[in-house]
C-alpha cells in the first residue's frame, strides 16, 4: 500500500536537521520530486557555500524555486582562490542586472576569481520565491547595488521575478569597525512586497534626505534595536517618512557613528519630527529604551534636538518604551516640561519608563500617580513598568540580567503605587533590560 504524498510530508516536518531533509532526495525519483520543495524551502549557507549553491540552481531552477527563506552567515567581497568558478553562460545573467559596461567587467572578473558578494547577487536573480534574507556580511560592491537597480527600475529584464516577493530583511555587521550608510540599504524600503526591516551596524552621516520617496514603503515594522549598534544622526527620517503605514518602530543608540572617528548623540527630537508622519498608523514604539541617552562627550551639535513632543495624537499607539527623561522632555534641565497626560493617547495599553534615576521619583511618583486618578483618560491601560538605570548584582556572579536585582530602595518607594494599581487592575512592576550602571552587594 502507497502511503499519500502528505503523509510523507508530514513525517518530514519532524527531521529539523537540514541534511536529514536533503538526504531523503536520493532514496528515488518520487521522493525527489515530493521532498525537493520542503528540502529546500529555508537554507542557510556560509562564504565559501555560495557558489555550489548558485552553481546547483544554474543547474536545477526547481531548487532556485523551493527556496523562500535565504540565511548568508559571514560573507564578504574578497575572494576565495583555489577553486575553478564556472562564469560560462553568465554573461546574459550579469547584463540584466548590469549597469554599465565596467561594472559587468568588473563583476564578471569578481565571480572569477570567487568574490563571495559577486556570487550571491547572481544566486539572486534566480530565486524567484525569496520571501525572506539574512545576511551578515560588510562590503557589499555587487549585491547592494544590484537591490538598488531593483527598487529603482523594477524586475530589470529578467524573465524571473527578481526580490518582487520578498517580504522581510535582516541584514547586519557585528564588527564595530565597519557599519553600512542608511541610505545604503533604503532601496529595500521600496521593493514591493517589504513588510519587516531590521538592520543593525548603520548609520547616519549625512543629515541630508537626498532620495526620500514619502509614504510609498509598504513596510510595516522597521527594528533598529540589534544590540545597539545603530547610530541615527538624523532620525532615520528616510526610512520612517517612506512608511506609507508603519506600526512598529524600535531603535537603540550607540554614540559611535564611524569607529574613531565620529561619536553622535542621541537626538530623540529629530526621530519625533519623522515619526509625526505615522500618526495614524504607530501602534508600539520602542525608542531607546536600551540604549545610550548620555552624552558621550565628542559630540557639541545635538544639544537643540534632546527635545521631544507629544504623542496624545497617536490614536493607534498600544506600546511605548521610552527613557522618561525623554518622554517629560527634561532637555538639559531639572525639571520636566510636560506630564504624562500630556503626552500620552488614549489608546495605550503598556507603558514603560526607561532609565529611571531616583532623584527622580518624587516626578515620576506624581505623575504616575495623577494618572490613576485620572484614569478615564487612559482607559485601555493595562501594565506599567519601571526601568532603573542603576540595578544591583551579587559581587562574582555572572554579569548577565538574570543576575541583575532592583535596588531594595527602588522597589519600597514604589509599593504604595504597586497597590493602588491592584485596585484598578493594572498590572506594575520593574525591567531590568537595556543600558545599566551595576553595583554589586
Amino acid at each position: 500500500m502507497s502511503l499519500n504524498n502528505d503523509i510523507f510530508l508530514l513525517i518530514s516536518e519532524h527531521l529539523y536537521d537540514q541534511s536529514d531533509q536533503l538526504n531523503l532526495l536520493l532514496v528515488c525519483r518520487d521522493w525527489y520530486s515530493i521532498f525537493l520543495p520542503k528540502a529546500y524551502k529555508t537554507i542557510s549557507v556560509d562564504a565559501p557555500k555560495i557558489y555550489p549553491l548558485s552553481l546547483a540552481v544554474r543547474k536545477n531552477p526547481k531548487i532556485g524555486t523551493a527556496i523562500q527563506n535565504l540565511s548568508v552567515d559571514w560573507y564578504h567581497s574578497e575572494s576565495e582562490p583555489g577553486n575553478d568558478y564556472d562564469v560560462d553562460g553568465l554573461v546574459e545573467t550579469l547584463k540584466q542586472a548590469g549597469d554599465v559596461a565596467d561594472d559587468l567587467a568588473a563583476w564578471e572578473e569578481s565571480l572569477r576569481t570567487g568574490c563571495p558578494d559577486a556570487w550571491l547577487a547572481v544566486l539572486v536573480l534566480s530565486l524567484e520565491s525569496i520571501k525572506s534574507m539574512t545576511l551578515r556580511f560588510s562590503h557589499s560592491p555587487y549585491f547592494l547595488p544590484m537591490v538598488t537597480r531593483i527598487a529603482a527600475n523594477g524586475n530589470l529584464s529578467s524573465p524571473k521575478p527578481v526580490l518582487q516577493l520578498l517580504e522581510s530583511v535582516d541584514i547586519w555587521e557585528d564588527d564595530p569597525k565597519q557599519y553600512y550608510l542608511a541610505n545604503e540599504l533604503l532601496p529595500f524600503f521600496y521593493l514591493p512586497a517589504m513588510r519587516v526591516f531590521t538592520a543593525g551596524g548603520v548609520c547616519e552621516v549625512d543629515p541630508g534626505i537626498v532620495s526620500l520617496k514619502a509614504g510609498t514603503s509598504t513596510i510595516r515594522k522597521i527594528d533598529l534595536g540589534r544590540l545597539n549598534t545603530n547610530n541615527g544622526g538624523n532620525g532615520f527620517a528616510e526610512y520612517i517618512i517612506s512608511c506609507a503605514n508603519l506600526e512598529i518602530f524600535d531603535y537603540q543608540h550607540d554614540d559611535k557613528s564611524i569607529w574613531g572617528e565620529v561619536y553622535t548623540d542621541f537626538c530623540p527630537l529629530l526621530f519625533y519630527n519623522a515619526l509625526c508622519s505615522q500618526k495614524h498608523s504607530l501602534r508600539e514604539l520602542r525608542l531607546n529604551n536600551n540604549g545610550a541617552t548620555g552624552q558621550s562627550g565628542f559630540d557639541e551639535d545635538t544639544k537643540e534636538f534632546n527635545g521631544f513632543g507629544s504623542l496624545a495624537e497617536f490614536h493607534q499607539l498600544r506600546e511605548l518604551r521610552m527613557p522618561l527623561r525623554t518622554l517629560l522632555q527634561f532637555g538639559s534641565s531639572d525639571r520636566p516640561k510636560v506630564s504624562l497626560l500630556e503626552v500620552l493617547p488614549p489608546s495605550l495599553e503598556f507603558l514603560n519608563l526607561a532609565h529611571y534615576h531616583e532623584e527622580d521619583f518624587d516626578i515620576v511618583n506624581k505623575n504616575l500617580q495623577t494618572m490613576l486618578a485620572q484614569r478615564e483618560r487612559l482607559p485601555n491601560l493595562k501594565r506599567i513598568e519601571i526601568q532603573p538605570y542603576v540595578l544591583v548584582m551579587t559581587a562574582g556572579a555572572i554579569v548577565h540580567s538574570t543576575n541583575f536585582r532592583v535596588q531594595e530602595s527602588t522597589q519600597q518607594s514604589f509599593l504604595p503605587f504597586d497597590m493602588a494599581c491592584r485596585e484598578m487592575g493594572i498590572q506594575f512592576g520593574f525591567s531590568k533590560e537595556g543600558n545599566c550602571r551595576l553595583t554589586t552587594e
